[in-house]
């Protein structure tokens, strides 16, 4: 089957991993990972978390919810945190992934439709430009009040760009994510490295991305 539309996720996918910021952040405030992990991600696990989905879907702003993140994360690992910069910081050692970035161009350039479609921790931080250059649709979920895996996204996203859901390619690292993709109809990629997406990437398209 050939697919006319390229859907990927921001952080992990065109950035490198999050673990590695966070082993970072982890570091520098001399906490342990797990602790850091159980404490921003249990959203993404079977656990409801009502302040990460409030931040994610723009209902509640930055400043308040470093403030409520940083009283949670020294209540889980005993260490004062300043919440000033607080997702900045978090995430500061992520970087951009070129070798993504130029498959999602290649791809557009072959005629497809390409959308981004990310959970957000605020909105500032994203290459603006970089993304308008490769991507036809920009779906930011602090902008828009909807996050994955939430069917109601997904369906927002296939429309901007004017296709079906089963013509649709969608990338993520996070595979509840892809699972919710899925049952919209569309054909996924579980990202793990920028080698391995972009190999599948070229078999699904048949573009040519690597020299």
């Amino acid at each position: 089957m050939s697919y006319d539309g390229l859907i990927v996720d921001f952080g992990g996918v065109l950035t490198t991993p999050l673990q590695d910021s966070f082993v970072a952040f982890a570091e520098v405030m001399g906490i342990e990972l797990q602790d850091l992990v159980r404490v921003a991600l249990k959203a993404y696990t079977d656990e409801e978390d009502p302040l990460v989905v409030a931040f994610e879907t723009g209902k509640l702003g930055e400043a308040e919810f470093s403030i409520a993140f940083a009283q949670r994360l020294a209540q889980e690992t005993g260490v004062d945190v300043d919440p000033e910069r607080l997702v900045q910081r978090l995430f500061g050692a992520m970087r951009l992934e070129e070798g993504m970035f130029d498959a999602v161009a290649a791809i557009k350039r072959s005629g497809r439709k390409t959308a981004l479609l990310s959970n957000s921790w605020g909105v500032s931080s994203y290459p603006r430009e970089r993304l308008a250059e490769i991507m036809d649709v920009v779906v930011i979920s602090g902008e828009i009040g909807m996050r994955k895996p939430d069917r109601e996204i997904f369906d927002h996203t296939v429309a901007e760009l004017d296709l079906e859901a089963v013509r649709c390619v969608f990338v993520d690292d996070h595979p509840g994510h892809l699972k919710a993709a899925q049952d919209t109809g569309m054909k996924t990629v579980l990202h793990r490295s920028p080698a391995q997406t972009i190999d599948e990437l070229e078999q699904l398209f048949g573009v040519k991305v690597t020299a």
